[in-house]
């Protein structure tokens, strides 16, 4: 009998291991079934931003799309059209070589764009026929604009105007 009370003090001890094991397994499983729920709220929140990224992605690309067919709109435009809605680009008056206006503005600014409105630009004589320089500017800029503007020209009459910053128009 002493036997058999040790047998069955040694079968309770192992089933109290055995139950403490489970317990402590429980609780890593809770701990692994949470750490599972807040990765999948990680992963459904970054489904969420995927799929709003695709969406804006979708748009840029549909605006991009849309852009394109107006390029290729004004790309179909004959020559001719083309420079006679350059002329109504110049400035109203005269154009400056002064630092600040002389690349942002028509005839310049028209030869930046796109290498066809650049050949559109040079080849449209009348886009070069006015032409403003400041006395006290770089005479050497002034020199090779002179030159420019009068080869772009190609024999049309010049308006060519002189100023000064401290006075009026020569």
């Amino acid at each position: 009998m002493l036997l058999v009370t040790h047998e069955l003090s040694r079968l309770e001890a192992v089933i109290d291991s055995v139950v403490s094991i489970i317990a402590e397994r429980r609780q890593q499983s809770d701990a692994v079934l949470d750490e599972l729920s807040d990765l999948q709220a990680m992963m459904d929140s970054i489904k969420n931003h995927h799929q709003q990224v695709v969406e804006k992605k979708g748009k840029i690309m549909q605006s991009m799309n849309l852009h394109k067919g107006l390029l290729s709109a004004l790309w179909r435009f004959p020559t001719e059209v083309l420079s006679q809605i350059f002329n109504h680009c110049l400035p109203e008056t005269t154009f400056s070589l002064s630092p600040l206006s002389f690349r942002v503005k028509a005839p310049i600014l028209l030869t930046r764009i796109c290498q066809r409105w650049r050949e559109v630009a040079v080849g449209t004589p009348d886009l070069w026929c006015r032409l403003y320089v400041e006395a006290n500017g770089s005479w050497e800029q002034a020199a090779f604009c002179y030159d420019l503007w009068l080869k772009r020209s190609r024999g049309r009459p010049l308006s060519l105007e002189l100023g000064d910053r401290c006075s009026t128009t020569l």
